[in-house]
Protein backbone atom coordinates (compact mmCIF):
# COMPACT_ATOMS: atom_id res chain seq x y z
CA UNK A 1 0.00 0.00 0.00
CA UNK A 2 1.15 3.11 -0.72
CA UNK A 3 2.86 4.97 2.27
CA UNK A 4 0.87 8.37 1.89
CA UNK A 5 -1.95 6.63 2.07
CA UNK A 6 -0.62 4.41 5.02
CA UNK A 7 -0.07 7.65 6.49
CA UNK A 8 -3.01 9.64 6.20
CA UNK A 9 -5.12 6.85 7.71
CA UNK A 10 -2.34 6.32 10.61
CA UNK A 11 -3.63 10.21 10.65
CA UNK A 12 -7.16 10.11 10.60
CA UNK A 13 -7.10 6.85 13.44
CA UNK A 14 -5.16 9.25 15.65
CA UNK A 15 -7.47 12.08 15.38
CA UNK A 16 -10.52 9.48 16.16
CA UNK A 17 -8.71 8.11 18.99
CA UNK A 18 -7.91 11.91 20.72
CA UNK A 19 -11.72 12.54 19.68
CA UNK A 20 -12.48 9.68 22.39
CA UNK A 21 -10.25 10.60 24.21
CA UNK A 22 -10.81 14.44 24.87
CA UNK A 23 -15.03 14.15 25.04
CA UNK A 24 -15.17 10.59 27.21
CA UNK A 25 -16.32 12.21 30.29
CA UNK A 26 -19.05 11.33 32.70
CA UNK A 27 -20.95 13.60 31.22
CA UNK A 28 -20.78 12.11 27.71
CA UNK A 29 -18.88 8.65 28.04
CA UNK A 30 -17.59 6.44 25.04
CA UNK A 31 -20.50 4.29 25.19
CA UNK A 32 -23.27 7.65 24.47
CA UNK A 33 -20.84 8.12 21.67
CA UNK A 34 -21.37 5.08 20.28
CA UNK A 35 -24.71 4.98 21.30
CA UNK A 36 -25.03 2.05 23.45
CA UNK A 37 -26.98 2.16 26.59
CA UNK A 38 -25.46 2.40 30.05
CA UNK A 39 -26.28 -0.83 32.20
CA UNK A 40 -29.90 -0.68 33.47
CA UNK A 41 -28.35 -0.80 37.08
CA UNK A 42 -25.52 2.39 36.62
CA UNK A 43 -26.94 5.53 38.07
CA UNK A 44 -24.14 8.09 36.99
CA UNK A 45 -23.73 11.51 39.46
CA UNK A 46 -25.17 13.66 38.11
CA UNK A 47 -27.58 11.99 35.33
CA UNK A 48 -27.69 14.56 32.17
CA UNK A 49 -31.49 13.79 31.03
CA UNK A 50 -31.43 16.09 28.67
CA UNK A 51 -27.76 18.29 27.30
CA UNK A 52 -28.41 18.55 23.86
CA UNK A 53 -29.26 15.51 23.43
CA UNK A 54 -31.96 13.65 25.21
CA UNK A 55 -29.74 10.81 27.63
CA UNK A 56 -32.61 8.31 28.63
CA UNK A 57 -31.76 4.67 29.03
CA UNK A 58 -35.78 4.34 27.99
CA UNK A 59 -37.20 5.48 24.68
CA UNK A 60 -35.96 8.38 23.21
CA UNK A 61 -39.00 9.45 21.64
CA UNK A 62 -41.59 11.67 23.77
CA UNK A 63 -44.73 10.20 25.31
CA UNK A 64 -48.23 12.00 24.85
CA UNK A 65 -50.17 11.97 28.05
CA UNK A 66 -52.90 11.54 25.79
CA UNK A 67 -53.96 8.27 27.62
CA UNK A 68 -55.97 7.35 30.78
CA UNK A 69 -54.33 4.50 32.76
CA UNK A 70 -56.84 1.93 31.61
CA UNK A 71 -55.86 2.63 28.10
CA UNK A 72 -58.68 4.75 27.31
CA UNK A 73 -58.23 7.99 25.02
CA UNK A 74 -58.26 11.29 27.08
CA UNK A 75 -60.10 13.64 25.11
CA UNK A 76 -59.29 17.26 26.64
CA UNK A 77 -55.77 16.45 25.01
CA UNK A 78 -54.61 18.55 22.70
CA UNK A 79 -53.20 17.66 19.47
CA UNK A 80 -49.73 17.99 18.10
CA UNK A 81 -51.47 20.13 15.64
CA UNK A 82 -51.65 22.93 18.68
CA UNK A 83 -48.34 21.86 19.82
CA UNK A 84 -44.46 22.95 19.16
CA UNK A 85 -42.36 21.15 20.40
CA UNK A 86 -38.15 20.72 19.53
CA UNK A 87 -35.51 19.22 21.30
CA UNK A 88 -32.60 21.13 19.01
CA UNK A 89 -33.77 24.44 19.41
CA UNK A 90 -30.63 26.59 19.13
CA UNK A 91 -32.01 30.15 19.73
CA UNK A 92 -30.44 31.98 23.25
CA UNK A 93 -29.36 28.24 24.76
CA UNK A 94 -28.55 28.30 28.73
CA UNK A 95 -26.23 25.51 28.33
CA UNK A 96 -24.27 23.81 25.36
CA UNK A 97 -25.27 23.95 22.00
CA UNK A 98 -28.85 23.29 21.75
CA UNK A 99 -32.09 23.32 24.63
CA UNK A 100 -35.89 22.17 24.33
CA UNK A 101 -38.57 24.75 22.82
CA UNK A 102 -41.94 23.74 24.13
CA UNK A 103 -45.32 25.80 22.91
CA UNK A 104 -48.59 25.66 23.55
CA UNK A 105 -51.11 27.65 21.55
CA UNK A 106 -53.90 27.03 24.10
CA UNK A 107 -57.50 26.46 23.87
CA UNK A 108 -58.39 30.07 22.64
CA UNK A 109 -60.50 28.81 19.08
CA UNK A 110 -61.16 25.94 20.33
CA UNK A 111 -64.75 25.19 19.44
CA UNK A 112 -64.93 21.24 20.19
CA UNK A 113 -66.49 19.50 22.78
CA UNK A 114 -65.13 18.77 25.29
CA UNK A 115 -62.56 21.46 24.97
CA UNK A 116 -58.71 20.73 24.84
CA UNK A 117 -57.82 21.72 28.39
CA UNK A 118 -54.21 20.10 28.32
CA UNK A 119 -50.70 18.78 26.57
CA UNK A 120 -48.43 16.84 28.68
CA UNK A 121 -45.54 14.53 27.71
CA UNK A 122 -43.05 12.56 29.15
CA UNK A 123 -39.40 11.22 28.92
CA UNK A 124 -39.07 7.76 29.84
CA UNK A 125 -35.39 7.60 31.88
CA UNK A 126 -35.35 3.85 32.16
CA UNK A 127 -36.67 0.83 30.31
CA UNK A 128 -39.68 -0.54 31.56
CA UNK A 129 -39.80 -3.25 34.22
CA UNK A 130 -43.51 -4.50 34.07
CA UNK A 131 -45.50 -1.09 33.32
CA UNK A 132 -43.20 0.74 36.33
CA UNK A 133 -39.40 2.14 36.87
CA UNK A 134 -38.16 1.73 40.52
CA UNK A 135 -35.92 4.55 41.60
CA UNK A 136 -35.92 3.22 45.27
CA UNK A 137 -32.12 2.80 45.34
CA UNK A 138 -30.94 5.25 42.50
CA UNK A 139 -29.49 7.74 45.28
CA UNK A 140 -30.68 10.74 43.11
CA UNK A 141 -32.16 13.83 45.88
CA UNK A 142 -32.75 16.11 43.57
CA UNK A 143 -33.51 16.93 39.57
CA UNK A 144 -31.98 20.52 38.39
CA UNK A 145 -32.28 22.12 35.13
CA UNK A 146 -32.40 25.73 33.86
CA UNK A 147 -35.53 27.53 32.17
CA UNK A 148 -37.12 30.54 30.84
CA UNK A 149 -40.20 31.83 29.38
CA UNK A 150 -44.37 33.50 29.10
CA UNK A 151 -47.46 31.95 30.07
CA UNK A 152 -50.54 33.33 29.23
CA UNK A 153 -53.44 34.23 31.85
CA UNK A 154 -55.31 31.17 32.77
CA UNK A 155 -52.40 28.78 31.65
CA UNK A 156 -50.07 27.19 34.09
CA UNK A 157 -47.19 24.99 32.78
CA UNK A 158 -45.83 21.98 35.27
CA UNK A 159 -42.35 19.98 35.34
CA UNK A 160 -42.09 16.85 37.75
CA UNK A 161 -42.06 13.73 38.45
CA UNK A 162 -45.55 12.16 37.65
CA UNK A 163 -45.62 10.55 41.17
CA UNK A 164 -46.39 13.12 44.15
CA UNK A 165 -44.80 10.64 46.52
CA UNK A 166 -41.36 10.75 44.82
CA UNK A 167 -41.19 14.59 44.11
CA UNK A 168 -42.72 17.86 44.52
CA UNK A 169 -43.55 20.04 41.45
CA UNK A 170 -42.30 22.58 39.31
CA UNK A 171 -44.95 25.38 38.41
CA UNK A 172 -45.61 28.50 35.68
CA UNK A 173 -45.46 31.02 38.92
CA UNK A 174 -41.61 30.85 38.90
CA UNK A 175 -40.88 30.87 35.25
CA UNK A 176 -38.99 34.61 34.35
CA UNK A 177 -38.60 35.65 30.53
CA UNK A 178 -34.97 35.25 31.47
CA UNK A 179 -32.80 31.76 32.34
CA UNK A 180 -32.94 30.85 36.06
CA UNK A 181 -31.34 27.43 37.61
CA UNK A 182 -34.17 25.35 39.68
CA UNK A 183 -34.32 21.96 41.50
CA UNK A 184 -36.60 20.05 42.55
CA UNK A 185 -36.65 17.60 45.70
CA UNK A 186 -36.55 14.18 45.24
CA UNK A 187 -37.09 11.52 48.22
CA UNK A 188 -35.72 8.87 46.60
CA UNK A 189 -38.17 5.99 46.51
CA UNK A 190 -41.09 5.13 44.72
CA UNK A 191 -41.96 3.26 41.74
CA UNK A 192 -43.06 5.30 38.48
CA UNK A 193 -43.87 4.80 34.68
CA UNK A 194 -42.56 8.39 33.61
CA UNK A 195 -39.25 9.81 35.19
CA UNK A 196 -40.05 13.36 33.71
CA UNK A 197 -43.48 15.08 32.86
CA UNK A 198 -43.52 18.54 31.31
CA UNK A 199 -46.94 19.94 30.14
CA UNK A 200 -49.23 23.28 30.03
CA UNK A 201 -53.19 23.08 30.96
CA UNK A 202 -55.90 25.35 31.27
CA UNK A 203 -56.47 26.09 35.31
CA UNK A 204 -59.13 29.12 34.96
CA UNK A 205 -62.01 29.91 32.90
CA UNK A 206 -62.85 28.51 29.33
CA UNK A 207 -60.39 29.84 27.33
CA UNK A 208 -55.93 30.56 27.51
CA UNK A 209 -53.47 31.51 24.94
CA UNK A 210 -50.75 28.62 26.45
CA UNK A 211 -47.55 29.88 26.95
CA UNK A 212 -44.08 29.29 25.37
CA UNK A 213 -41.18 27.67 27.90
CA UNK A 214 -37.62 27.12 27.18
CA UNK A 215 -36.22 24.40 29.23
CA UNK A 216 -31.82 23.20 29.47
CA UNK A 217 -29.51 21.52 31.23
CA UNK A 218 -32.20 18.73 33.03
CA UNK A 219 -29.96 16.94 35.33
CA UNK A 220 -30.61 14.09 38.59
CA UNK A 221 -28.14 14.73 40.97
CA UNK A 222 -27.76 12.30 44.07
CA UNK A 223 -27.20 13.64 48.07
CA UNK A 224 -24.35 14.94 48.65
CA UNK A 225 -22.30 13.05 51.74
Amino acid sequence: MNKKIIKLLSFCLLGIMCFVCFTSCERYPVRALLGIHDPIDSWPNPWYIYDDEINTKGSLEPYVFDHYPDGSVNEYCDSWENVFLSFSWLDNVKVGRKCIKFIWRGNSLDTSVPKKTFFSFGLQAREQLGGVVDLTNSGYAKMKFWIRGNISDNCEFEIGIPDTSVSEKFTSAKIKPYWQEYEIAMNGAGRITFDLKMGMSLINGNVTNGGEVYIDDIRFVKKEN
